[in-house]
């Protein structure tokens, strides 16, 4: 049997990712006691609509997010996002806030979905979340980009420093075409190398980010 471990968070009306955006909601739309006339007693269902921002939850960045010109969700190329090669990178001892080049040196990154565990998914539901966050450098994501990452992600609020308008790790890994998740959790579950990562959106035509059930399977020894 393989083993899966869940890296994303689950989805609720109101809960909250990102300060500013709007929070998810839930609307019925056919009951199960309503859809019992129309099926004439034979079955019931449930059918409901969810309302959300792009950046809820757990989320994969497209290039479009940060580029106008750039590939959209339904554009993204299935290889970097589903069954990826993970490695993950320990980051919880950084002194620093920013995490830098340092932190990857003498890794295999080539190919790979590059998971950073900075243990700030603990916070997730609190409103210390939302506090000053850990984050990559840019140095870090030149030298990601450089090293042919396939993905990276980061379980913080954001994969910048949030304080920093310019956004570099957005600029830099969107633009070389490497989709950024961000939210992850439990990333501490998770082998230093090996398993595949499956993070894959909806093809959204033009959409630029979205949710994602995102896990991570290690195949039957």
């Amino acid at each position: 049997m393989h083993r899966y471990i869940e890296v994303s968070h689950p989805i609720q009306p109101g809960m909250r990712t990102y300060p500013g955006l709007p929070e998810p909601k839930a609307e019925v739309l056919l009951d199960y006691d309503a859809s019992r006339e129309h099926y004439r007693d034979q079955a019931e269902f449930l059918s409901a609509s969810l309302h959300l921002c792009g950046n809820t939850g757990t989320y994969v960045d497209s290039p479009r997010h940060r580029y106008r010109q750039g590939a959209d969700l339904a554009q993204l190329p299935l290889e970097s996002v589903a069954h990826v090669p993970v490695v993950r990178i320990d980051a919880r001892a950084c002194p620093h806030r920013g995490v830098g080049a340092g932190a990857f040196h003498g890794v295999g990154i080539a190919g790979k979905a590059v998971l950073v565990n900075t243990g700030w998914s603990r916070h997730w539901g609190a409103d210390r979340y939302f506090d000053p966050h850990p984050f990559l450098t840019a140095a870090a994501c030149g030298l990601l980009v450089n090293s042919g990452a396939r993905l990276v992600g980061i379980d913080s609020l954001n994969i910048d420093d949030t304080a920093d308008l310019s956004r570099p790790a957005h600029t830099l890994l969107l633009g070389a075409g490497i989709p950024v998740c961000e939210h992850l959790t439990n990333l501490d579950r998770l082998a230093p190398e090996g398993g595949f990562l499956h993070a894959v959106p909806i093809a959204w035509v033009g959409g630029a980010s979205f949710p994602v059930r995102a896990y991570v399977v290690y195949p039957a020894a």
